[in-house]
């Protein structure tokens, strides 16, 4: 059945994998299963990368389900998935121990006849040598067949074959059979001398004495050295990593209590399966270095692996290499000359440059490096052929170095008028902008406006306006309402980011989001408590890197970051500074930061205070909550000038006018079941709610279903005992901010407004409200019925619920009267 011929009713049971109709199970639900438990969703995660997506509208609703069928084939999916993970990772653990030891040469000794039944007769002589074919290159094996009794010519050893190896053109693995007379076979492989092929096995010049490949040995050396000694493995990457974990550690005693919590180790982990040849360097501390076994301290490396061979008869295999590289990292001294260091970067260059343990010469100018990877970024940058030319004038130079120093000075920031150089381009832009604005020599043709580039004219003559009425263009199409006269210029966006970079690593303030609620810069978390995200902040993310995705994400008009200064200081020289522009002042002046003052509008500092919040542009006034300042901040000190082109309503940023389209104006707000549209889908998700039972609010922790909000809350307090509590009493409240009000109200007695006719203190601005009709007087509530007015609405709609009750009484006298 095509897909195309499936007609989607509005049914509840629909799978989603097939669109079959009927009673079926749901994805994101665990269920038992053969003393299992299946969470269909995650099955077709993990093994497909499916996600199934959940809407609030169609067949289903909010709901995900899946038949039988389905269910069946995605179990064998994911167990035939498992069976070639498991069977994949076995046969490398086979390969690893040495299982497969095949022989380096198969010699038949029966002759094979032709399809015609003639006997190949074929020459020893012969130039090629092609009669000789090898399984697999480069395997270390040891020679286990047993030797006849008697005197017997010395077997050829695999260093003895001169034998080029022909591409097998049959199965992987299995020879061709090639018809050979043994006994002048033999001769041929005495009296051929030794000659170095691709196909042969490597010797190393010594017997192999415990079996396995050359990695299978290293690894296991490494094993006996970590699990029965003090000496403690890591890695280095701007911070101490652990050798068996990526995790990172600024202390030693925090890298070393981490080590040894992960206990022995073994060949099949993947920090020993990583190590496959010699070329790796090995990290070691032997700030203490002590037998296990026997507690017998040694100051040297090669000494207590001597003693491990020696006294406690381990099997470690001294002929194969491996690079230690060992330090002392209790006290940063280094072990040949005891020059102490405070950083241990610096140390490690110390031993590179001052105690090399190998030695990789320049041939052009003799430098000598301790590793093959330094010497290759120094011919990089040194002894390029032909030298470094600038390809905008005539010079070459000898280094990249010099290069680079000559595009930057002369051809990047140099003005061609008055021949200034400047730091950043973004200087030279404006230098030119400024002081030479009269001196272009390129003019628009239509308004006659000179530039100083042809970029720059290209850029004017696509927004010009007298262009525009020659035309007869819409003016629309190229300017926007607010600034007719003037193209937008282009946003720097990466000096931006250096900007926002600075101040985030160089000082403390913390940056965040805030849509409803605090979120956090870099992982988008939220909380309820700004302190909450403070604390997040410094411990999860402590460096701010412009190649994050939270930096990427500023560009555009959406660069501006909210930040709190409310304890500003500088993390260099730990100076309290009062406001951003002083700290941004300090940076450049004391620090030499890579700040651009000339970019405006990159950050929006904020002092955030727990229920007390100043206004950054008029500090006397202050909010208890900040999405009130914020709204505050859009009507009273914004321009406004992003405008809704559905209502008319303006924006302050076109983010925000970009949240009230999607949201107002998305042209969804249509009910699928009675058709009745409304203005926005907070009012459609109201009448779902109201006239049709929608359930649109699932519960996290059961299945059940809400109507509204509040009412999950509600189910949450009161079946899983979910929500904000108060500390003094206990009492749960479905909002923080309620949770707020009832500490100040009960707890505390806060009664801060004043009325100022009586003196008389209230909690907030309401029951002053509800007390000032006392004074007022003024009766504007009536009753329709017999006009009688009343202070409060509360007390009209008392009266009214009499009038209902006793209104059939009140008709009767009436009647009677008359």
């Amino acid at each position: 059945m095509e897909f195309d011929e499936i007609v989607v009713k509005e049914s509840p049971g629909l799978c989603r994998c097939c669109l079959s109709e009927g009673c079926y199970k749901d994805m994101g639900t665990e269920y038992a299963w053969m003393s299992e438990t299946e969470v269909y969703a995650e099955m077709l995660l993990e093994c497909f990368d499916i996600s199934i997506s959940q809407l609030n509208d169609g067949p289903n609703g909010p709901n995900r389900l899946i038949c039988e069928v389905c269910i069946t084939r995605l179990r064998d999916a994911c167990y035939f998935k498992k069976q070639v993970l498991d069977s994949e990772k076995k046969f490398v653990d086979m390969v690893g121990r040495g299982d497969f030891r095949p022989k380096a040469v198969l010699l038949y000794q029966s002759n094979m006849k032709t399809e015609s039944g003639e006997e190949l007769q074929v020459s020893l002589e012969m130039d090629d040598g092609g009669e000789v074919e090898y399984l697999e290159d480069e395997i270390d094996y040891v020679d286990d067949t047993p030797k006849l009794e008697g005197p017997q010519e010395p077997e050829p050893t695999v260093s003895d074959v001169t034998a080029d190896p022909l591409p097998i053109r049959g199965k992987r693995g299995r020879p061709r059979k090639t018809p050979a007379k043994p006994e002048k076979k033999k001769v041929k492989v005495e009296t051929t001398k030794a000659k170095s092929s691709k196909a042969l096995v490597k010797d190393d010049n010594a017997p192999v004495p415990y079996g396995g490949c050359a990695s299978e040995r290293r690894r296991q050396n490494l094993k006996i050295l970590f699990n029965n000694t003090t000496v403690l493995p890591f890695k280095w990457r701007g911070r101490f990593l652990c050798f068996y974990c990526p995790k990172g550690f600024t202390e030693y005693a925090e890298l070393k209590e981490h080590t040894i919590s992960h206990g022995s180790c073994s060949t099949k982990d993947y920090s020993l399966r990583v190590i496959k040849g010699n070329h790796i360097e090995i990290k070691v501390d032997v700030s203490d270095t002590t037998c296990r076994l026997c507690n017998e301290p040694f100051s040297d490396l090669n000494q207590i692996i001597k003693h491990l061979i020696g006294k406690h008869n381990m099997k470690y295999d001294q002929t194969v290499d491996i690079p230690y590289q060992s330090y002392r990292l209790v006290d940063m001294r280094c072990l040949f000359c005891e020059e102490k260091f405070t950083y241990f970067g610096y140390l490690i260059s110390h031993v590179n440059v001052v105690h090399p343990q190998n030695s990789f010469v320049c041939d052009d100018c003799g430098v000598t490096f301790n590793k093959k990877r330094d010497l290759a970024v120094h011919f990089r940058y040194h002894h390029k052929p032909g030298g470094y030319p600038c390809d905008q004038c005539a010079k070459s130079f000898d280094s990249f170095y010099q290069w680079r120093t000559h595009q930057n000075s002369v051809h990047y920031r140099k003005c061609k008028n008055c021949n200034l150089r400047f730091v950043s381009l973004a200087l030279l832009q404006k230098h030119i902008s400024v002081e030479h604005a009269d001196d272009g020599n390129l003019k628009c043709e239509f308004c006659a406006k000179q530039c100083h580039s042809q970029q720059g004219l290209k850029q004017h003559k696509s927004k010009c306006r007298v262009k525009q009425i020659v035309t007869d263009e819409p003016a629309d199409k190229f300017f926007p309402a607010e600034n007719n006269s003037e193209p937008k210029k282009k946003q720097n966006v990466k000096q931006i980011r250096q900007n926002i970079q600075c101040v985030l690593n160089m000082s403390t303030a913390v940056p965040f989001k805030f849509f409803s609620n605090f979120s956090c810069f870099y992982c988008s978390k939220k909380f309820v408590d700004f302190e909450d995200l403070k604390v997040h902040t410094r411990t999860e993310h402590p460096v701010c890197d412009l190649k994050s995705k939270s930096m990427k994400k500023c560009k555009g008009e959406r660069v501006s970051v909210k930040i709190d200064v409310n304890s500003l200081n500088c993390k260099l020289c730990s100076r309290k500074l009062d406001d951003l522009t002083r700290l941004v002042d300090h940076l450049i002046s004391d620090h030499k930061a890579n700040y651009d003052k000339s970019l405006e509008g990159c950050l929006e500092p904020f002092n955030i205070m727990k229920d007390n919040i100043p206004c950054p542009e008029c500090p006397d006034r202050v909010f208890r909550y900040f999405g009130i300042l914020l709204r505050h901040m859009n009507s009273e000190h914004s321009k406004n000038n992003r405008i809704c082109d559905f209502c008319g309503r303006s924006f302050k940023s076109v983010a925000n006018l970009n949240v009230h389209i999607s949201y107002t104006h998305t042209g969804s707000c249509e009910c699928n079941i009675c058709g009745v549209k409304y203005k926005n889908q907070w009012c459609l998700a109201r009448h779902r709610a109201k006239c049709h039972n929608a359930k649109d609010y699932k519960c996290p922790k059961c299945p059940e279903q809400f109507q509204s909000q509040y009412q999950k809350q509600k189910h949450l307090i009161k079946t899983h005992n979910i929500g904000h509590k108060c500390e003094q009493c206990g009492k749960m409240f479905t909002r923080n901010s309620f949770m707020k009000d009832h500490i100040r109200r009960t707890h505390l007695k806060e009664k801060n407004v004043v009325c100022s006719v009586c003196n008389e203190k209230f909690f907030d601005n309401y029951l002053l409200r509800m007390h000032m009709v006392k004074h007022e007087g003024e009766r504007r509530f009536s009753c329709n019925v017999c006009g009688k007015a009343f202070l409060r609405r509360s007390n009209l709609h008392s009266h009214m619920e009499m009038h209902k009750k006793y209104g059939h009484v009140v008709g009767l006298l009436h009647d009677m009267i008359n």
